[in-house]
């Protein structure tokens, strides 16, 4: 199928706003799609979205698309370092309707699912991959399960604990709280295993070491995201009268010093980026479900 680059306008909006804090190169729309969620392969070859009861794997350059799993709402999308297995979290239900949560995984060339985390009521919200190796946070005890056969390995994992921001170290797990007790969205470790990056509802986005130390503010972003070690990808909100959200815009963030940059338009509305571990491709959704990659060089 033909690919579709947007330029022009887009493209001239995203560099002249702010600070230089990425090269931005083409823009482009995932045909096909059509979902609120998207999450790119760490090589920047694929998608998964949500979409239609379930887990569909769509091909960034021809726009084929397979489907992989299937439920409603899952949620937790993450994919392997070798692209061969997605991790997602269930919910489901007992007759009492408390609400269980438990992690899967997903072959991509077999087809084949493995129950990760058998349904619980206390996942973690957080899990980290390293290589084949799923991480994360159940019932208070940090697993470590790998979906090749080979030695596990083990990776920090940020997770959030009843208003307690966790960081699991050799799977040891500690709440590190950088800014007391609150409510914490969307953290995430960087590659390199020693930052993460959270957001504070009210307060705005920070970064911290692994024992949360060096808390370094980076803005005012919903859902952000690594973009390799030195880059944070978020979304600002703008809101009109009655708290309708008039505009969202993807914005890069220089971890370090906290100089951003805008990356879309102003009448575009983006929601919930995902980025490749070497930062150089972003994929997300705008306000009708389009799924769109932009290129970044640093």
């Amino acid at each position: 199928m033909k690919k579709i680059f947007i330029t022009g306008m887009l493209m001239l909006a995203a560099l002249c706003a702010g600070a230089q804090v990425v090269n931005v190169g083409q823009l482009q729309r995932v045909e096909g799609v059509n979902s609120g969620l998207a999450v790119i392969s760490p090589d920047g070859t694929f998608v998964v979205t949500r979409h239609d009861g379930g887990l569909v794997k769509t091909d960034i350059a021809t726009g084929s698309s397979t489907r992989i799993a299937t439920g409603e709402n899952l949620y937790g999308i993450a994919i392997s370092t070798d692209g061969t297995q997605v991790v997602y979290t269930r919910p489901s239900f007992n007759k009492k309707h408390l609400r269980y949560n438990s992690l899967e995984s997903v072959d991509l060339g077999s087809g084949k699912t493995t129950v990760v985390v058998k349904p619980t009521r206390h996942l973690n919200a957080g899990v980290a991959l390293s290589g084949n190796t799923v991480n994360a946070v159940a019932n208070g005890k940090a697993q470590a399960r790998s979906l090749d056969g080979a030695k596990a390995q083990k990776a920090p994992v940020a997770s959030i604990n009843y208003g307690h921001l966790d960081v699991t170290v050799d799977g040891k797990t500690v709440s590190i709280d950088p800014q007391g007790r609150g409510s914490y969205l969307w953290p995430s470790v960087s590659p390199d295993g020693k930052r993460v990056v959270y957001r504070l509802s009210g307060v705005g986005t920070f970064t911290c070491n692994l024992d949360g130390s060096d808390v370094r503010p980076v803005g005012n972003y919903m859902f952000p995201v690594w973009a390799g070690n030195d880059v944070v990808i978020g979304v600002r909100e703008t809101e009109g009268q009655n708290q309708v959200l008039t505009a969202a815009c993807l914005v890069a963030v220089d971890a370090a010093t906290g100089e951003a940059q805008t990356l879309t338009a102003d009448d575009m509305i983006v929601t919930a980026p995902s980025a490749t571990a070497d930062g150089t491709k972003v994929a997300f959704s705008d306000e009708k479900g389009s799924v769109y990659v932009l290129s970044l060089t640093k």
